[in-house]
């Protein structure tokens, strides 16, 4: 575990995201965006990452854990066709991908 985890809390984390942590943010969408076009339809990803992560939320739970907040009635705002359901396992899919990559930009997991 680094030192900025170390350092890490939920309220300067929620005060800073969108300053002083922005750009591990980003690297942390960008990363996780890249694991998941790897192995998935790239239109329904695409669609997923533009019309429904775009406006998530990240949040820090504490002890290394973070959580996605999503905006409301994400299956709803999808415009590919799919069902539900394989919209919603690549939800799940790439918001896990996401809280991976946020312990690993802020340094409390390592790469594997």
């Amino acid at each position: 575990m680094s030192a900025e985890a170390d350092d890490l809390d939920p309220e300067t984390f929620e005060e800073e995201k969108f300053v002083e942590y922005f750009p591990k943010l980003q690297t942390a969408y960008k990363r996780a965006f890249n694991q998941v076009n790897e192995g998935h339809d790239s239109e329904l990803v695409h669609a997923v990452d533009q019309q429904i992560l775009n406006e998530s939320e990240p949040h820090y739970e504490g002890d290394g854990e973070f959580s996605i907040e999503l905006p409301e009635d994400p299956l709803g705002r999808v415009t590919v066709a799919a069902d539900d359901e394989r919209i919603e396992e690549l939800l799940d899919v790439h918001t896990e991908a996401i809280r991976y990559q946020l312990r690993v930009v802020f340094g409390f997991e390592s790469e594997e």
